[in-house]
């Protein structure tokens, strides 16, 4: 067999509007029995086999990036103040299962092959940077704490043991100043 003569399944070889039908069909729930008969009824000679082959495949496909996407989007609204870092990386999760999922297809040819695998290096690089970002924010976040520790430290020894209400009330303020900075990296 010649590369670049494979076979195709019979649902690729429909018209657009009847593949697309047979998509919306199948993320619709109907059987694949279903499906076929519809076919059938419409002058396409598909077995229900070939309905279920071509279905699994593509409502892999649908439901994976339907996740993806919800959960980029579920990242997006559960927090404005959440860090870049974050929604980069679901970004970069997104599309290393869109890139995995490409690199499976069965039809895809070397060269194509060769593409999207510079595009695993691209994506791979991008996440070091992220993990760098995260890196720096924890190392500032550390000596944020530090400082704040240091602070409360030295009201209590300065007046806390004079002014306990004075110093609680500083040291709770310390306290709350110290989880808003962390909220806002």
């Amino acid at each position: 067999m010649e590369q670049g003569n494979r076979s195709h399944g019979k649902i690729d070889s429909l018209p657009q509007a009847v593949k697309r039908e047979v998509e919306e069909r199948l993320v619709g729930g109907e059987k694949y029995e279903d499906i076929a008969d519809y076919l059938k009824e419409n002058g396409y000679d598909v077995h229900y086999s070939s309905v279920g082959r071509y279905g699994r495949k593509f409502l892999a496909r649908f439901e994976s990036v339907r996740v993806a996407k919800e959960f980029a989007k579920l990242l997006a609204e559960d927090d404005v103040d959440r860090p870049a870092t974050e929604l980069h990386e679901a970004n970069n999760l997104l599309a290393s299962q869109l890139i995995m999922e490409a690199m499976v297809d069965d039809e895809m040819d070397a060269g194509e092959r060769a593409k999207i695998a510079k595009s695993i290096a691209s994506l791979q690089n991008a996440q070091v940077a992220n993990e760098k970002l995260k890196l720096n924010a924890r190392k500032e976040q550390g000596a944020i704490h530090t400082a704040m520790k240091l602070f409360t430290d030295k009201i209590y020894e300065e007046i806390g043991s004079r002014y306990p209400e004075v110093a609680q009330t500083l040291l709770t303020l310390a306290e709350e100043t110290e989880m808003e900075m962390s909220r806002m990296q």
